[in-house]
């Protein structure tokens, strides 16, 4: 109970400290809406897991600006009732300028994400 506590203590306090916060939304089987406010600009991201073994999991990855913001992210076909992920991240990594040995998100994407400010999931609309 009290590491529940303490965790909650800690994730309260670095959001009080920052006040950024990403909140996801879905209303339809074909779109993810990410609703937030940021510090200062960020880099925002998704990734969402089909229900089926099928079809890949699907990476998006935008620009958004300091202060209140709203971005629909489009799906296409065959993620309903999918699991979705969005962070706000600090900064993106191009492959040409990473320093980890290996990188499997530079190889799979030609970028990786660091420097996570705020997540948050959910399950897009049936």
């Amino acid at each position: 109970m009290r590491r529940v506590l303490l965790v909650l203590v800690l994730v309260w306090s670095a959001w009080a400290a920052t006040k950024e916060l990403i909140i996801g939304r879905s209303d339809s089987s074909s779109s993810v809406t990410v609703t937030g406010s940021s510090d200062h600009g960020g880099w925002l991201g998704i990734t969402v897991y089909p229900v089926s073994d099928r079809y890949p999991a699907r990476s998006q990855v935008t620009y958004v600006r300091q202060g209140n913001w709203q971005q629909t992210f489009p799906l296409g076909a065959n993620y309903s009732n999918a699991k979705y992920e969005v962070a706000l991240w600090e900064s993106k990594i191009m492959r040409s300028h990473c320093t980890t040995k290996d990188c499997k998100w530079c190889k799979l994407n030609g970028y990786h994400m660091d420097g996570l400010r705020s997540y948050a999931s959910g399950t897009v609309a049936p």
